[in-house]
């Protein structure tokens, strides 16, 4: 078993932690994208309901869209996260006629938990995203604060944190505590980011298994 030193700052190194980030980082495009295509997808369909011919073909494409679009996401969940997501089941098929099949496919439950994890990726693609950004920005503010207090005395400006890193760094020979700081603060967010992209994987797979 490793030390909890190898394990704290293996972190680093591990090709995992760096898929884990870009998943992470790449939630807000891919919800955002999920998000636009559905909306759009589901609000032309609905409006064009009233000329059957084209309405109710559009939203019976509609559903196989958002099951092509589950199968990319559990497709890129396992790549990524390495999580062991069951393959999604094929869409339901016995039905003859588009009403006949459209309403089969809206009364399965399993495409209904497609829909709702697809427009819920955006939300949680913008938490990931901040999240992914934020942390690292954080570690890589307080570790160059003596640098910066270094290389310009005259004052803080605009410079992030400046209120907080102000009062700790006041005396800027004395901040120098902050860089193993800052460098300490970025390996543990990258613990967090792990354990963050590890939630997402168990909550793709229990929503698109089955």
């Amino acid at each position: 078993m490793r030390s909890w030193t190898k394990r704290f700052f293996g972190v680093v190194t591990e090709a995992q932690t760096d898929l884990n980030v870009l998943y992470l980082l790449l939630g807000l495009p891919i919800g955002t994208l999920w998000f636009t295509l559905i909306v759009t997808l589901l609000t032309v369909s609905a409006s064009l309901v009233v000329v059957a011919l084209i309405g109710l073909p559009m939203l019976l494409g509609s559903w196989y869209a958002i099951h092509g679009f589950a199968v990319v996401e559990r497709t890129v969940a396992v790549e990524m996260l390495r999580v062991d997501v069951a393959p999604l089941a094929p869409m339901p098929t016995g039905s003859t006629g588009v009403w006949r099949r459209l309403r089969h496919v809206s009364t399965d439950r399993r495409q209904w938990r497609e829909l709702g994890y697809l427009l819920l990726r955006f939300p949680a693609g913008v938490a990931t995203f901040t999240i992914a950004v934020t942390l690292p920005t954080v570690a890589a503010t307080v570790a160059y604060t003596p640098f910066y207090l270094w290389l310009d005395d005259d004052g803080w400006g605009e410079w992030p944190l400046s209120d907080t890193l102000e009062r700790v760094g006041s005396s800027w020979p004395w901040s120098w505590v902050l860089v193993p700081a800052g460098a300490l603060l970025a390996i543990g967010s990258l613990h967090i980011l792990n354990a963050l992209a590890r939630s997402c994987g168990r909550w793709t797979s229990s929503a698109l298994s089955g």
